[in-house]
């Protein structure tokens, strides 16, 4: 999950800047537990109720890329407790050897989780992850401004129907290559791994094409836009959309809705999981954070503040009947059968690069 970089729950904290304790400093002789996670993906009631029941003080800091999570965890910046990188981060943390592996019998909750979303190819033992949510790459549409009845990833591509539609410089995409490039690949009819050098060049001459209408490349400020009215279409994470549209709901402004729409010929699918870096300091109380997110109705309540779809199978059973059949957050089977997960090319990633250079030169 690739998210806007504003604190969880609406408030900026970072280790950095002595944030603490949702803006507490520690008592002397507190325990701490470092916490670093995607933006607005945790309920505060939830880091509030851990510290409580332990009497720890949790400091929670923010990212905005794999990127920046790899570096930190390998120059020992922050000396974080416990991470919750996307599934394709996690090939490079366990390359690197970077995660500690985990103490199974510290998650007494484990098995609250349902088991299509274990054993995934990057630990297939979950030897040192444990699933925390799962989305898909998805189109949102500002239903209110956008004069074009969408389906899927046409009101991104379609240079004519942009134009017409009067969406040009509306539309944002993420700055992401892999899913930008899986993405274009997808409204093309490919394989959206696919890195075979006919079905690329292919994708970079949709993108080319596309890139005069485009607003911004942004990963973190895509969902503000939407909510201002500035953008009328986005590429993003499904969670993040649902969001600005709750946020619009907020505010008021009962017209205004962001339409989230999982692209029904299928899209890239991720998880994100719960892992304790090689350097963490506090392991024992990184497990019971962790454990403390697996119970069912933490879970469940995390859930329905990020808006993205929970792989606790306890927790789904707490959850609103309307989310549960909401499908831009639990889409149908047939489209998921229909949808993939973002595979590691290994060296071959170099052709996607050389796509991604061109694109935004």
């Amino acid at each position: 999950m690739q998210s806007a970089a504003v604190g969880a729950g609406g408030l900026a904290l970072g280790c950095d800047g002595g944030g603490a304790g949702w803006g507490r400093r520690p008592s002397q002789g507190a325990k701490r537990l470092n916490v670093f996670n995607w933006s607005d993906y945790i309920h505060e009631d939830a880091i509030a109720q851990f510290e409580e029941q332990t009497g720890a003080t949790v400091v929670y800091d923010n990212y905005a890329s794999d990127s920046e999570l790899e570096t930190r965890l390998a120059t020992g910046a922050g000396n974080y407790d416990v991470v919750f990188p996307s599934d394709r981060a996690m090939v490079a943390l366990l390359a690197k050897d970077l995660l500690l592996p985990l103490a199974r019998q510290q998650l007494a909750n484990f098995g609250n989780l349902d088991g299509e979303f274990l054993g995934l190819p990057f630990d297939e033992d979950n030897r040192f992850s444990v699933p925390y949510f799962w989305g898909t790459l998805a189109v949102g549409v500002r239903s209110d401004l956008c004069p074009v009845a969408a389906r899927g990833l046409e009101v991104l591509f379609d240079a004519k129907l942009l134009i017409s539609a009067k969406l040009r410089r509306r539309i944002t995409m993420l700055d992401d290559m892999e899913n930008v490039v899986a993405a274009a690949l997808s409204h093309l009819g490919h394989p959206l791994n696919s890195v075979e050098p006919a079905h690329l060049q292919a994708a970079q001459g949709l993108l080319l094409a596309q890139k005069p209408l485009v607003q911004a490349y942004t990963s973190d400020s895509y969902r503000e836009r939407l909510i201002s009215g500035d953008a009328w279409a986005a590429l993003g994470w499904s969670g993040d959309l649902l969001q600005a549209d709750a946020e619009l709901q907020k505010l008021g402004r009962e017209s205004a809705r962001v339409r989230v729409i999982v692209p029904p010929t299928g899209t890239m699918l991720w998880i994100d999981s719960m892992v304790i870096p090689r350097r963490a300091q506090n392991v024992e109380l990184a497990h019971a954070f962790i454990n403390h997110l697996l119970a069912a109705r933490v879970a469940a309540m995390n859930a329905e503040k990020v808006s993205y779809a929970t792989p606790n199978q306890a927790a789904r059973a707490l959850l609103p009947a309307e989310m549960l059949a909401d499908e831009s957050i639990y889409p149908p089977a047939e489209v998921v059968q229909r949808c993939t997960w973002l595979k590691n090319r290994g060296a071959e990633i170099e052709k996607v690069e050389r796509v991604w250079r061109v694109v935004r030169a």
